[in-house]
């Protein structure tokens, strides 16, 4: 016997995190965001934009599926690489974090082995928590920059940065569609892809939606 589902389908529970995120927009912790969004609007509305220039796209259904998609908390190598950059060796994980196509994994173990589909695994959970740690600092100095006064830099910067990381997702999501990398043959690298995609999805969700202002 397992507790009945909270939600019963991803629609119910994009629908209840945009009610939470409306409540918390009229709470009293949200009186800056506000303000922000206000100004935002009106630097967006006074400034000429030129016609080639595209509009600040919504996620995608895939990209907001993506944003809920649960984190590996249960897992222990999650733990430790969110809790400190010197608690795991992180040596091997650039070649992850770069815009696929990867660098050629070096791995001389059998492709198809457990031992090699464990350490993709263990890979995948490390390099969760990585990404976790590094949006964490990374959402400090955002909120410190919005209450230094700096909303209206800020704001822009992250619309330029959305539409960057969207450029990029089309960019990586037709290498999956095509079929680079094989399930089977190479599944390390296809894993990773897959991996990439969740938190390029969840990134721009995250600014698209300024989460690092919600405390």
């Amino acid at each position: 016997m397992g507790r009945r589902a909270k939600y019963l389908s991803l629609e119910e529970k994009a629908l209840a995190q945009r009610e939470h995120d409306l409540n918390y927009s009229r709470s009293v912790h949200g009186k800056p965001m506000r303000s922000a969004y206000r100004e935002y609007a009106h630097r967006r509305k006074q400034r000429k934009i030129p016609q080639a220039t595209p509009l600040l796209p919504s996620p995608t259904p895939r990209q907001l599926r993506l944003y809920l998609s649960p984190l590996p908390t249960h897992s222990p190598l999650f733990a430790e690489a969110l809790r400190s950059p010197d608690a795991l060796d992180e040596s091997d994980l650039a070649r992850w974090k770069k815009e696929p196509p990867f660098e050629k994994d070096d791995d001389p173990t059998d492709p198809h082995s457990s031992q090699y589909l464990k350490f993709t695994r263990s890979l995948i959970e490390v390099l969760h928590g990585v990404r976790l740690r590094e949006e964490n600092q990374r959402d400090a100095q955002l909120r410190k920059e919005l209450q230094g006064g700096g909303r209206k830099h800020v704001l822009l910067q992250l619309e330029e940065e959305v539409l960057e990381k969207c450029g990029v997702w089309r960019r990586v999501e037709e290498l999956e569609k095509g079929g680079f990398y094989h399930p089977d043959h190479q599944s390390r690298e296809f894993a990773m892809l897959e991996h990439y995609l969740q938190w390029l999805g969840r990134s721009i969700c995250y600014l698209y939606y300024l989460k690092f202002a919600v405390l």
